[in-house]
């Protein structure tokens, strides 16, 4: 039978010894307390259960933050030493966002510069809350009522509390963006424009260039850009060779309509053949230059309904279901890399189509 011996002098024990008998040694070795820290450096203890951040930092009762390793709380202490808790830890909202843009307004422009100041009003009934006890609700609560807006605009107001809340957490004021979890409005699918049968018929009996260039749109469905960089040496006749954006959009050949046939000739007649098409164009030769002098001018002048010049894209889709172009034709005039676009395009379709397919059935 094995004797216990002691850990100090090795002189033998009787059985469950807690003492040596000789040298009066304690055999079971206490736990090291850990040394307590100074009055005013905070403190460190654990929580129970099982937690991914079960360490909290906390200083002058106002916890700092959650970490995985003691170590990582003792760190956080470390780094606030000799800092006001209360004056750090208790900034509000409106003292957050004036340190927030100290650092952000640095690397963006004067446009943005004013997004964010628009978007700061929105959030007026925080300003004097503590930021590290605000929560979703009261994120959320700010952003309701402004949910009559674009949900643009209101993802630019989210943008901003999101942004506050990382930079919060990068100086560990929070542990936690609750602003992230703020939702936005639903997205709402907006009704593609077209031109109408009677629009059309507008543009062909104006017969001003600026008309005629809206026309080509019209019957070809390519972009605004596309036509004005297209090269004259592209144009066929009865269709052209171009495009861009995307792999599938570029040197795509587009056939033109019948009806817009005489606009291109026109254009084609004019212009050097190594030059583009538009070149001979007296109006604006820059694509956004024609939308914003030209393009617009021109449907306020004939009484259309302002519609985007991708409009016209719209309408040849709109067409193109009309007259039975198969879908998978039709991803090669617009030349779209994905057929879920097209498809996407023929859930358009004209009310009076709709009424002739159940009248006709």
């Amino acid at each position: 039978m094995t004797m216990d011996l002691c850990v100090k002098c090795r002189a033998e024990l009787p059985p469950g010894a807690l003492y040596c008998p000789a040298c009066g040694k304690k055999q079971v070795p206490e736990k090291r307390k850990a040394l307590k820290r100074a009055n005013g450096t905070g403190t460190v203890y654990r929580l129970q259960g099982r937690r991914q951040r079960p360490w909290v930092a906390a200083k002058n009762r106002v916890v700092i933050g959650y970490y995985a390793k003691k170590t990582e709380a003792l760190e956080a202490l470390e780094r606030l030493s000799g800092v006001d808790i209360s004056e750090r830890y208790n900034m509000t909202f409106a003292q957050v966002f004036d340190a927030w843009k100290q650092e952000h307004y640095q690397e963006i422009g004067p446009h943005g510069i004013e997004s964010y100041e628009q978007a700061y009003k929105v959030f007026a009934p925080l300003y004097g809350r503590k930021f590290r006890e605000l929560r979703t609700a009261d994120f959320q609560a700010a952003l309701d009522a402004h949910m009559g807006k674009s949900r643009s605009t209101v993802a630019k107001y989210k943008q901003l509390i999101s942004q506050m809340s990382a930079w919060a957490m990068r100086e560990e004021l929070v542990t936690t963006n609750f602003a992230s979890f703020a939702k936005l409005p639903e997205r709402r699918k907006a009704e593609k424009e077209v031109f109408s049968a009677s629009d059309i018929a507008k543009l062909q009996a104006d017969d001003s260039e600026a008309a005629r260039i809206a026309l080509m749109l019209i019957y070809t469905g390519m972009r605004i850009g596309e036509l004005f960089s297209l090269p004259r040496s592209a144009y066929y006749g009865t269709y052209v060779i171009g495009g861009e954006k995307t792999e599938a959009g570029r040197n795509r050949i587009i056939p033109i309509w019948p009806e817009g046939r005489e606009h291109f000739a026109y254009f084609a007649y004019f212009s050097p053949p190594s030059g583009l098409l538009l070149s001979s164009y007296s109006g604006q030769k820059v694509a956004a230059n024609y939308r914003k002098r030209d393009y617009y001018p021109l449907l306020d002048r004939l009484g259309i309904a302002r519609k985007t010049p991708h409009a016209t894209r719209h309408t040849y889709a709109s067409m193109a279901v009309t007259a039975g172009i198969r879908p998978e034709l039709l991803q090669k005039m617009l030349g779209h890399a994905d057929y879920s676009t097209t498809a996407n395009i023929y859930q358009h379709f004209d009310p009076h189509e709709l009424v002739r397919a159940v009248e006709n059935r």
